[in-house]
């Protein structure tokens, strides 16, 4: 472990140097800077060297220190790419670019299972590292694949959400239809009650005009009165 923080550190050191030279011209070369490139091989170098062990220590290491969350997120990086690479095969190529101040350096690692790309982003006219990470290269077949699912899956939640719109809308017509439902059933209830009550009254008549009748002929024989002398008007009943 020793070995593999003091090639860090010179990996470091080599980006101090490269970022202290960077006044002499603005013009400079940065294809040809051997500096950068050699930080870029010693990157290479620590990283497929590192064990799991030994990347989760340099992340916590590098999160602990107040100018470290660059290199915390390179070792978070790797630490996921690391198991899907398989045994480092060699160096590839290396290629740098200028874009207005930043200039981009990206130096391919070959595994076994897939290639791997770091990349370091400076900062010409500040003389810092802004950004270095590290990425698995995907074949044209499987970036195409991966954005054609993309796709899919977007149309997919946009039909989606379409369709739930659309029931929306639908059930603005619907909610109507089933108050009115609603208000008619109440109304036949109340009918059906109402028809009841009638119905019961009605049949309790017959049973009052034959008490009626009872009650006249007892009152005439306790009387020795004509049932036309008298007429029976209410009946109230005790229980």
């Amino acid at each position: 472990m020793k070995k593999k923080l003091i090639l860090l550190v010179s990996t470091l050191m080599c980006m101090l140097a490269l970022c202290s030279c960077g006044n002499q011209s603005q013009d400079e070369d940065y294809a040809n800077n051997s500096n950068l490139q050699a930080a870029c091989e010693q990157s290479a170098q620590a990283l497929r060297e590192m064990s799991s062990d030994e990347i989760a220590y340099y992340q916590q290491y590098y999160e602990s220190q107040e100018d470290g969350q660059i290199y915390a997120d390179l070792m978070s990086q790797w630490a996921e790419i690391q198991p899907q690479v398989g045994e480092f095969v060699g160096l590839k190529d290396y290629s740098v670019t200028k874009a207005g101040k930043t200039v981009t350096a990206v130096q391919l690692m070959s595994f076994e299972k897939r290639d791997v790309k770091l990349t370091y982003v400076l900062n010409a006219n500040k003389n810092e590292v802004t950004g270095i990470n590290v990425e698995m290269v995907y074949s044209l077949g499987e970036t195409m694949g991966k954005a054609g699912m993309n796709t899919v899956m977007g149309i997919s939640v946009v039909f989606a959400i379409l369709i739930l719109i659309c029931l929306i809308i639908y059930g603005f017509n619907v909610i109507p239809v089933l108050q009115e439902k609603f208000k008619k059933n109440q109304s036949e209830t109340k009918v059906e009650i109402a028809k009841t009550e009638v119905d019961s009254a009605t049949e309790s008549q017959p049973d009052d005009l034959e008490l009626i009748a009872v009650i006249t002929a007892a009152i005439a024989m306790q009387t020795g009165a004509s049932t036309d002398d008298f007429v029976v008007r209410s009946i109230k009943r005790r229980y």
